[in-house]
């Protein structure tokens, strides 16, 4: 693959800022976990597996999965090994019409065997509220819902169609982020961005490994200062297998503004995508999919580490991997929020 793939290309609107300081690394999944500071550095552990901290004030679970009331985890255990259907997601997959309704394309994120998707609530704890409904307006005045989850005070992850739309006209004009919306309640308020990023290989290549890009919000909304972020990892192929992985978000086929998580195993590791079994729906492009670990050890990745951007549909469920190229663009793009 073309290295030029993975060069960072911006919008328009977009301004860079240099900033610097320390943050806090809060890495357990445990529920005794206690705070700990560091620079905004990258760790190395085993097997080439390398992190980045997140700041959370506030942990809510332990071992590999979140700790959910009504989850079914035995299914979770055992499913993940079989035969794949593959098929693209559209880039704008629902269409937000005025009476709040939504329209869907043909194809979508799957539902893999049995629906057992949980709904988060309360929002307002975390990892929950380090993940964001987005609100996307594109090019042609269309409004499309996603997903998109803190790396930094300002910076979010998302996929890369949710600011870059090849079907509808390019960049998109604007995009609000409600941070831990829950129907109607915005418990940290939200902000609007018309600063965002993405690489050539989606924006010009249309590159579905690709697919991924960053929203940075205007310097007075440090949204994140009040959510927390995530931690992210770049791990080994020998890490990633069969991992019981974790991800959340917003799904457009369940009540506007609320949350839901589903878990499962990774069932196959390529070197810029992530399979699994993980029930997801129309508007969860961009959201987290996480490892979740009770160490305390940021040298092993203790505490919760996104691996992938979630974006594509079919059986498996398909995240961009965050490899070492992914690694270093969030690594840039989160500085540019802090």
């Amino acid at each position: 693959m073309n290295n030029s793939y993975d060069e960072i290309v911006a919008n328009s609107n977009a301004t860079e800022t240099n900033p610097s300081g320390d943050l806090d690394a809060n890495k357990s999944c445990g529920p005794d976990a206690e705070h700990a500071s560091s620079a905004s550095i990258s760790e190395s552990a085993a097997d080439g597996d390398v992190y980045e901290a997140g700041f959370d004030v506030q942990t809510h679970g332990g071992g590999q999965l979140e700790t959910v009331a009504g989850f079914e985890y035995l299914g979770t255990m055992i499913e993940g090994i079989g035969t794949e259907d593959d098929f693209a997601l559209p880039e704008a997959s629902e269409t937000i019409s005025s009476a709040g309704r939504v329209e869907f394309n043909d194809y979508q994120e799957s539902v893999c065997g049995v629906d057992d998707r949980v709904q988060i609530d309360p929002v307002a704890n975390v990892p929950w509220r380090m993940i964001a409904q987005l609100i996307i307006t594109l090019p042609n005045g269309m409004r499309v819902r996603g997903t998109g989850w803190f790396i930094s005070p300002r910076t979010l992850m998302t996929a890369g169609h949710c600011v870059f739309s090849h079907q509808n006209g390019g960049w998109a004009q604007s995009i609000e982020v409600i941070p831990a919306m829950n129907g109607r309640k915005r418990p940290f308020g939200s902000a609007t961005s018309t600063n965002f990023k993405s690489v050539k290989g989606w924006t010009e290549n249309k590159e579905t490994s690709h697919d991924y890009g960053c929203i940075i919000l205007p310097e007075t909304s440090r949204l994140g200062d009040k959510t927390g972020w995530f931690g992210y990892a770049n791990l080994s192929d020998t890490s990633l297998e069969s991992l019981l992985a974790n991800n959340s978000g917003y799904p457009g086929d369940k009540s506007f503004g609320t949350q839901w998580y589903n878990a499962g195993r990774i069932s196959k590791v390529t070197d810029k995508r992530l399979h699994y079994m993980i029930d997801t729906a129309p508007g969860q492009s961009g959201s987290p999919t996480w490892k979740c670990s009770a160490s305390k050890n940021n040298m092993t990745g203790g505490g919760r580490s996104v691996i992938g951007i979630h974006n594509y549909g079919g059986c498996a469920n398909k995240s961009t991997r965050i490899n070492k190229a992914v690694f270093s663009n969030m690594t840039t793009w989160k500085q540019q929020g802090l």
